[in-house]
């Protein structure tokens, strides 16, 4: 991306208060949290935060500790890839160049990207960049998009029937968001990359009728609907359910996977 995602992409997010910009000239800061149960084969989670949080504010919500509570073998890396790297477009090539590129040429045997509203944005667009580089995607009520674009997916009948029409290879400021749902069409001829992905939204959130949108396109288990708004405290919830269930689709590192069992909650 060379030029800057707009603000739009935040405040549709529905997040307003005291927030984080952070600073793109700035290393992308992480916190890392080591597997309790360490395996021969290692897995590795990243996160990316929501608009206006930290790698300090995701510790701070207990996300490493739930995601581990559900798969013990897996070391959890929070970021700070904030929202200055996406207004100054430089999230994906420094998320490509600091953390994920070394990761993936490390010892890990599966690497998942994780991202909440805005993360799961720019999970999407990571993907977009680096298609099937990486084990899988989660994304928790990811922005996907303003309400025109949308309603033009819609009005087509889904993604599947949607023409995109023509988009330079750049991805930019400007198309950012038909390019994300144009790689989300793509899918069809390729359903290896949407087998990856996971998604799970708030049935209060205001971006629910998106994300059933975007989950037309995915495995049906691999859609997960809870009781809730667009919170952490939602998304915390979430995260202990899919990860109990990637865990279990992985298959376990050296030991029987039945005591790790999700909550029960039902895909939509």
């Amino acid at each position: 991306m060379s030029r800057c995602l707009p603000l739009a992409l935040c405040l549709a997010a529905g997040l307003a208060g005291c927030f984080t910009i952070g600073d793109s000239k700035a290393p992308i800061g992480t916190v890392s949290v080591p597997a309790p149960r360490p395996a021969a084969e290692r897995t590795l989670v990243i996160v990316l935060p929501g608009f206006g949080d930290d790698a300090q504010d995701m510790k701070g919500h207990g996300l490493a500790e739930v995601i581990q509570e559900s798969w013990p073998e897996a070391d959890v890396l929070l970021t700070s890839a904030t929202f200055a790297y996406y207004r100054d477009g430089k999230l994906v090539p420094r998320l490509h160049e600091e953390i994920v590129g070394p990761v993936l040429r490390g010892s890990y045997a599966r690497v998942w990207l994780a991202g909440a509203s805005m993360g799961g944005m720019g999970a999407l667009l990571y993907e977009r960049e680096h298609p099937g580089e990486l084990t899988g995607l989660v994304l928790f009520a990811p922005f996907l998009g303003g309400k025109e674009l949308l309603d033009e997916i819609r009005a087509a009948g889904g993604p599947r029937k949607w023409d995109p029409g023509p988009l330079p290879a750049e991805t930019n400021g400007d198309n950012y968001q038909r390019q994300a749902w144009k790689m989300v069409k793509g899918w069809t001829g390729r359903p290896e990359l949407a087998r990856r992905v996971w998604l799970a939204c708030g049935t209060s959130d205001h971006l629910i009728e998106d994300a059933r949108l975007l989950a037309q396109e995915l495995a049906g288990s691999h859609y997960l609907e809870l009781p809730g708004g667009h919170t952490w405290g939602l998304w915390i919830r979430s995260a202990k359910e899919v990860f109990s269930r990637i865990r279990l689709e992985s298959g376990p590192p050296s030991s029987g996977a039945a005591e790790f069992r999700g909550s029960g909650v039902s895909p939509r």
